[in-house]
């Protein structure tokens, strides 16, 4: 949108997490250095935490991409897992049997894997993202894992990234053993003032080549640290919007008043003007509604990095007076959100009221309704970790993800939402089924009650669970990508066709007009443009396409 205006090559705060963009603070730096130590570590467990937005992913990423080829890994992004099923990712990822149901004849196969790759001088790492996520069961089994050992090291390291509540999930008294096995520990806090400014200074300098001008005053800059808090990711937002405002007001240069409108446009719920604590920074990122950026990255391994040092950053004083903000009306929120209308007492009672399992059970009884699909057995279990079964054993598919409302609407899926409620411990889960303009319609025990969309953005930080269709398949086999080839390719570019993306033949083969296609497809629908198609692509596809019988959030959720 702006990149021309700015004399830049490429959009530079996307939120994917991209590798040209690392920038180390010296946070940032000591966990990339703690991940490479824990390779030579014998101890076998690595954890590195942070808050939600401070970069976990992208560090991680360089650091996968660093490793050189005597090193193989195992990438769980989706931790939403049984004991058995991290098993059998684990050995899928590192190419060796994964079809046995015995979690015994699972780990002997990981173990001669291991000490096969021991004897020819190479390395095998678990790495599990969002593993505050993982069940108490589950972190047992990894702990047993680093049990495969020699007499002098042990043959599997296991690194554990997640957020702060990763660190309380230790603490549980099963997991006693486990957390004494974890020599190496690192949390990443957000950016200083000076590395807030260093940090866009460093993204606008990749982002040009090297020759961006002072796009931003130090005013500015100060101004984006104070509303972002330093959270990478809430910098991205600011600053591109703000960026958006200049463009649109034809200054050249982005100044205080500019980043001040880019916030108040960004905000809809009150919020202070720094976040004070790990649950108003959550909160704070789940807010993006107005903001056209709703990207959710679900792989890739294969990255290289190269440390940038940070400049010196210096912050000028701030304006005696406030100038006042002219929001144009081409800049308006993507997704208009209606004033909330006079509520009386608390449509989120019930849900309260109920306990964390109790809730899960009538979400996802909810979903499994909107799709026509049989209900949930007596005795069949419903909590996060049981969702991928839940679904498999009814045709379905299953996508966990992070987002916001405009991510919402864009799938245009119910789904169950993890809410965090005021004087409520742990999570409680809500299916829901439709989104008007009056706010968000959950289907909670008691019957569907609608939520103000504000009201809804103080407890949802993001987290939802997605239950689909892949009505033609062409998700057999796994992410499809350059070089694929046979009907699910073919079903495929006939979808691309019927959004008007592709205009080739069906050839079945995934050649390079194929993967522009699907990256076009991708950039439209505010998806990362890898050009590759994975879960998340599938179901924006089929939604873009239309004509399959599934539920709607516009529709009431039902099909």
């Amino acid at each position: 949108m702006y990149e021309r205006f700015f004399a830049l090559t490429d959009a530079p705060f996307r939120l994917t997490p991209d590798p040209r963009y690392l920038f180390l603070s010296r946070r940032h730096a000591d966990a990339l250095a703690h991940l490479k130590l824990g390779l030579t570590e014998s101890s076998g467990f690595v954890c590195i935490t942070g808050d939600v937005g401070t970069g976990k992913t992208t560090v991680l990423r360089a650091f996968l991409g660093g490793l050189d080829h005597r090193i193989t890994t195992a990438y769980v992004f989706n931790p939403a897992l049984s004991a058995l099923e991290l098993l059998q990712t684990i050995n899928a990822e590192l190419g060796i049997g994964a079809g046995s149901t015995s979690k015994k004849d699972l780990v002997d196969e990981l173990n001669l894997h291991l000490l096969e790759q021991r004897r020819t001088g190479r390395r095998s790492v678990v790495v599990i993202d969002e593993a505050q996520a993982l069940g108490v069961e589950v972190l047992e089994q990894l702990r047993l894992l680093s049990n495969l050992e020699t007499t002098t090291e042990k043959l599997l390291r296991i690194v554990l990234v997640g957020q702060p509540q990763l660190q309380q999930l230790l603490l549980h008294p099963e997991l006693v053993q486990l957390n004494q096995r974890i020599t190496l520990r690192w949390h990443m806090g957000p950016l200083t003032r000076a590395e807030t400014a260093a940090y866009v200074r460093h993204r606008l300098a990749v982002a040009s080549r090297g020759q961006a001008g002072r796009v931003f005053t130090n005013g500015a800059l100060a101004l984006v640290h104070r509303h972002s808090g330093g959270v990478p990711r809430l910098v991205n937002m600011i600053a591109h919007r703000s960026m958006v405002a200049a463009f649109a007001n034809e200054e050249p240069v982005v100044r205080r008043r500019t980043v001040q409108q880019a916030y108040r446009e960004i905000v809809n719920v009150p919020l202070p003007a720094r976040p004070k604590s790990a649950a108003w920074t959550a909160a704070w990122a789940a807010v993006g509604a107005g903001v056209c950026l709703g990207v959710i990255a679900l792989g890739g391994r294969e990255l290289a990095w190269t440390p940038t040092p940070p400049p010196q950053a210096t912050a000028d004083a701030a304006p005696k007076t406030a100038e006042p903000a002219v929001v144009p009306a081409a800049l308006a929120p993507m997704v208009a959100v209606a004033p909330p209308p006079e509520v009386h007492a608390d449509p989120l009672a019930p849900l309260a009221a109920s306990d964390a399992d109790a809730s899960a059970r009538t979400a996802v009884g909810a979903l499994l309704a909107a799709w026509r699909e049989k209900p949930l057995d007596a005795d069949e279990p419903a909590r996060p970790g049981d969702f991928g079964r839940v679904a498999h054993a009814r045709g379905l598919e299953y996508l966990p993800f992070s987002g916001n409302a405009t991510m919402l609407r864009l799938l245009d899926h119910p789904a169950v939402l993890e809410v965090q409620l005021p004087d409520v411990s742990g999570p409680r889960y809500a299916a829901l089924v439709a989104m008007t303009d009056d706010g968000a319609v959950l289907a909670l025990a008691d019957g569907r009650v609608t939520v103000p969309t504000a009201a809804l953005d103080k407890v949802w930080l993001g987290q939802a669970h997605l239950l689909w269709r892949d009505f033609e398949g062409i998700g057999i086999g796994g992410t499809l990508g350059p070089d694929a080839r046979g009907p699910n390719v073919a079903h495929l570019q006939t979808l691309l066709q019927r959004v008007g993306f592709y205009s080739g033949t069906e050839t079945g083969v995934f050649d390079a007009a194929t993967g522009q296609a699907v990256a076009g497809f991708q950039r439209s629908r505010l998806l990362d443009p890898d050009g590759r198609v994975g879960r998340l692509t599938r179901v924006v596809l089929y939604a873009a396409a239309g004509g399959y019988p599934r539920p709607t959030l516009a529709g009431g959720g039902t099909s």
